[in-house]
Formats: C-alpha cells, sequence, structure tokens
C-alpha cells in the first residue's frame, strides 16, 4: 500500500483519554486524515515528550491490556476507514520482535513502528524486517536528526512503508534545532522514493506546510492533537487537523 503525498496523520495513545472518548475522537476525524497512528500504552514511553508520556499513563490500564488495546485498535481502524500504523515500545514485549509484529496483525495494521527499535535493539533489525515482510506488512523506522548517515541510508534501501523522522528530542518539545536543514539532508540521503514522515511539535497548519515544502511527504500531529481536545473537545480536534489536511492539499495544488 502506498501512503498519499502529501498526507496528513495523526498520532492517539490507544484507550486515551477513555475506551469510549477515544472511539468517539477517531470518529469525528476520519475525513481529516490520510492514516493514523495508534500507540499501545506503554510503561517506560521514553522517547516520548511529557504530553504523550501522560496519556500513556492515563490509558494504561483503561484498554484491558494488550488484548484489549488491539481490539481497540482494529475497531478504529474500521471506524476511520483509513490506514492504521501500529506504535509499540519493542520493550513492552520484552524485545519480541514477533510478539510485537503479531498484534499489528491482530489489529489489521499496515506496519508497526517501534520507537525503541533502532536504539535499543539494533541486532534485531533484520528479524523484525524478516518477521514483518512474513506477515504481509513493510517495515517502518524512527530515526532522529542525528542518526548516522549511512545507516540511514542502509534503511532506505529496504524499501520501507515509511520513515519517521522526529524533528524535536521528543514529542511536544520545542527547541531551536534546524529541523528545514535536517528535513532537506534526510531527503537527500534517503533519495526522492522513500517515504518521509515527519512529527514531534507541529501544531499548526503552517507548520505542516513548511515541514513538507522542505522534504517531507507527510506530517504526524500527536501532542497538538492532546492539547485541542483537553482545551476544545472533539471539534477543536477535528477543526486542527482538517485544517492541516488543506493546507498540504493547497500547498502542492
Amino acid at each position: 500500500m502506498d501512503l498519499p503525498r502529501p498526507g496528513s496523520s495523526a498520532y492517539l495513545t490507544i484507550g486515551w483519554p477513555s475506551p469510549h472518548t477515544f472511539l468517539s475522537i477517531i470518529s469525528s476525524i476520519g475525513g481529516c486524515i490520510d492514516f493514523m497512528e495508534l500507540g499501545i500504552p506503554a510503561k517506560r514511553p521514553i522517547y516520548d515528550g511529557p504530553v504523550i508520556r501522560l496519556t500513556h499513563r492515563e490509558a494504561s490500564g483503561l484498554a484491558s491490556g494488550l488484548r484489549g488495546a488491539v481490539t481497540l485498535a482494529r475497531e478504529a481502524g474500521i471506524r476511520l476507514g483509513k490506514p492504521v500504523i501500529l506504535m509499540s515500545y519493542l520493550s513492552e514485549f520484552g524485545g519480541d520482535v514477533k510478539a510485537l509484529v503479531e498484534a499489528a496483525a491482530q489489529a489489521e495494521a499496515i506496519s508497526v513502528l517501534s520507537p525503541d527499535l533502532l536504539f535499543e535493539y539494533f541486532d534485531r533489525i533484520g528479524d523484525y524486517i524478516d518477521v514483518i515482510r512474513m506477515y504481509g506488512m513493510k517495515p517502518s523506522f524512527f530515526v532522529s536528526s542525528k542518526f548516522p548517515h549511512k545507516i540511514l541510508s542502509k534503511l532506505a534501501s529496504t524499501n520501507p512503508l515509511l520513515i519517521y523522522l522526529g524533528l524535536q528530542p521528543a514529542t511536544g518539545v520545542k527547541l531551536p534545532v534546524a529541523i528545514y536543514r535536517n528535513l532537506r539532508l534526510a531527503r537527500s540521503i534517503i533519495g526522492p522514493r522513500t517515504y518521509l514522515l515527519a512529527g514531534f511539535s507541529i501544531r499548526t497548519p503552517e507548520a505542516a506546510e513548511s515541514v513538507v515544502m522542505a522534504g517531507a511527504d507527510a506530517v504526524v500531529v500527536g501532542s497538538e492533537v492532546v492539547r485541542r481536545y483537553r482545551s476544545g473537545g472533539l471539534d477543536s480536534v477535528a477543526n486542527l487537523l482538517c485544517s492541516i489536511r488543506k493546507a498540504l492539499v493547497v500547498s502542492v495544488g
């Protein structure tokens, strides 16, 4: 499956803020995104920022464990009518790549993205690629702007579904980082064909448009979705995501 260019996406932790409301949010944003990232609540979401970390804590236990989270993710995909990418820390599965990929398959996701795969389980990358292809899915990789260029190039050569570039050190944290320079550099390394998804601290349509113009194929919004829900409810979330998608479509006119 090929993802649209440009594309817009959102992230939610499965079951947050409650299973019922989670599905209500999902139902309200299907027309505002091209694909969705759903995260299994983690005990140690160490690569997430404070806003998303809190959703992991608040969702923990609400989805009745892994089985409940997978069931909710599958239901979310049906309601969205859009592709779902499952996100989970491999540490939550004790480093068991097969168990991680099986969870994604049960959730009827098109791929599974693990933030700690390349950082803490580097020796398991080959296993991850083999297993996910065995289940009929394509691999996805999360990288930071400090990743070695040689490895980034090698990941692109595996024909992944996408490479997710974190523009900031953590989700929802905005620091004076040269994000546009890093995007252009990543694009030059992975080439024009590899799908480049950018996230972390994208809060407005203008920011999303600038990120795509700098070389990303798509953006994902997570922390700002949480903030908008807390401050303005479902309508505020849908308005944000629809305005971002509209800005991206207009930008390529």
